[in-house]
């Protein structure tokens, strides 16, 4: 009886250790940048990490790669249509599926990252329809034109949401006339509930959930307002005023604080969440950190960015947003990830760089440049098992940086 308690007690364990990594998302398990690995290199080679495999065929597109115990997804546009990009893990093409029409004007290809779930996979194109395919061979199982069936006023294009999913829920944010906010069933495509439209647009930003007094809040912003919903009912909770500017960022969420990013002309800034979610107060707001494109990532009680005024990357503290160090030589990077307490930074130019948290703020460990490919590097890196992914455009790079 006893081995048959600990038995059950070890499956039970086992099904929530692993029920939290069946997704593969937008950065990282939790949406922040951080990502879970250990015992990876310190110090790369001034050539860079050992290059496992590339693939230059994509086309074009700022998709991440998602990846899970043993696929590598992606999307790229070629002739103007999207198809899904399926690898193993040696980087062998296992099938390449259309999905559809993309926006192939300024900045071309698809800038939503897929994200698969218990055997499905999904995604936003550039303009406005959100696909639901099959994670085993890329059929499509169902699609809806957001923009099209809720309202939406906004150019072609100006779609770039990284999905959320919750249980069974699919949230997106077409801020149109008819929706604010949907829920849709993730399996089907169908309506649970709608937000109630405004006169709003989309920005460039993906949201969060987030839990405070034990309720989830759909946190997003548009480019008008950061706002908070209600995730079971779809009421909104509250709105925080902006300039009225996209901006391609991702709130963050801890302990009843949350911050965000209103524009780089205007900085960003942090609120206090009250504990029923349904009001707040703001705490601070400066132009330390607020990059126009890419996100930061928290260390403990820091933050490490791109600065919103004066081209630099900073480390600032979380709970005044003021400064303790920056780097202006470090200026262009846009992307900003973390694993094993080591910061990996992706410059728009190509530049790769891994630093070092340290008491005065950070330094150099580490640089190489990333070869290949096309445009500005724009895409955010994955860490999954000891790899680094990188997109750039038309190519896909798998690094070796475990120890």
């Amino acid at each position: 009886m006893k081995q048959l308690l600990i038995a059950m007690v070890a499956v039970a364990i086992f099904s929530q250790c692993t029920s939290k990594q069946e997704i593969a998302q937008w950065r990282g398990p939790e949406r922040n940048g951080i990502y879970p690995e250990k015992n990876l290199l310190t110090q790369w080679p001034d050539s860079g990490p050992k290059l496992l495999w590339k693939y230059d065929e994509l086309g074009s597109g700022y998709a991440s790669a998602a990846v899970t115990s043993d696929k590598v997804y992606t999307i790229g546009a070629i002739d103007s249509i999207n198809y899904v990009f399926t690898f193993d893990m040696n980087g062998n093409l296992l099938w390449k599926k259309e999905l559809g029409p993309e926006w192939m004007r300024t900045w071309p290809g698809i800038r939503s990252s897929p994200t698969i779930y218990k055997g499905l996979g999904y995604a936003l194109s550039g303009l406005g329809v959100l696909y639901c395919f099959s994670a085993e061979n890329g059929d499509i199982v169902w699609q809806k034109d957001i923009k099209k069936e809720y309202n939406n006023l906004n150019e072609d294009g100006f779609f770039c949401e990284n999905l959320v999913i919750d249980g069974d829920k699919l949230f997106c944010t077409p801020a149109g006339a008819d929706a604010y906010v949907v829920a849709l069933n993730r399996k089907t495509g169908d309506l649970i509930w709608k937000t109630k439209g405004t006169n709003d647009s989309t920005a460039f930003t993906s949201p969060i959930l987030i839990e405070t007094g034990g309720k989830k809040f759909f946190v997003n912003q548009t480019k008008k307002s950061l706002f908070s919903i209600d995730a079971e009912t779809g009421e909104l909770a509250w709105k925080y005023a902006l300039q009225d500017l996209p901006m391609p960022n991702t709130p963050f969420f801890r302990n009843g604080y949350l911050y965000a990013v209103d524009t780089y002309k205007s900085g960003s800034f942090m609120l206090k969440v009250s504990n029923d979610g349904l009001s707040f107060k703001e705490v601070w707001k400066g132009f330390n950190i607020g990059a126009q494109q890419g996100d930061m990532v928290v260390l403990g009680d820091r933050m490490y960015g791109n600065g919103s005024k004066g081209r630099k990357f900073a480390c600032c503290d979380l709970g005044t947003g003021k400064e303790i160090y920056a780097d202006s030589t470090k200026a262009w990077i846009n992307t900003v990830i973390s694993a094993d307490n080591l910061i990996y930074c992706y410059s728009i130019k190509g530049d790769f760089t891994l630093l070092k948290p340290t008491e005065k703020g950070f330094e150099n460990v580490s640089s190489f440049k990333v070869k290949g490919g096309t445009g500005y590097h724009c895409s955010h890196p994955v860490i999954k098992d000891g790899k680094l992914y990188i997109r750039h455009d038309n190519s896909l790079f798998a690094y070796d940086i475990a120890k």
